[in-house]
């Protein structure tokens, strides 16, 4: 399932969410958050990030991942779903 290039929802971990704040982004107590993933890799996603002085590229590393989260629509060849 590709990952990369889209925009998906991010689960993360108690600890994800407090490294990530600390990079200055905007992760909500509860629920998934929204970003697009630029890059995919053995590391984690690489996500955009809009910060005042410009956009940045942030890993997340697959250890804060706790879900990712996208339309079923969007997906072309689910990997373990029938219908």
């Amino acid at each position: 399932m590709t990952v990369a290039q889209r925009t998906v929802g991010v689960l993360l971990s108690d600890d994800g969410k407090h490294v990530l704040r600390l990079a200055d982004w905007a992760v909500p107590d509860e629920g998934a958050v929204l970003r697009y993933v630029q890059d995919v890799d053995d590391l984690g996603l690489w996500v955009r990030l809009q910060r005042a002085d410009a956009e940045h590229i942030l890993l997340v590393r697959w250890e804060y991942v706790l879900s990712l989260d996208f339309p079923a629509e969007e997906v072309r060849r689910p990997v373990g779903l029938r219908r």
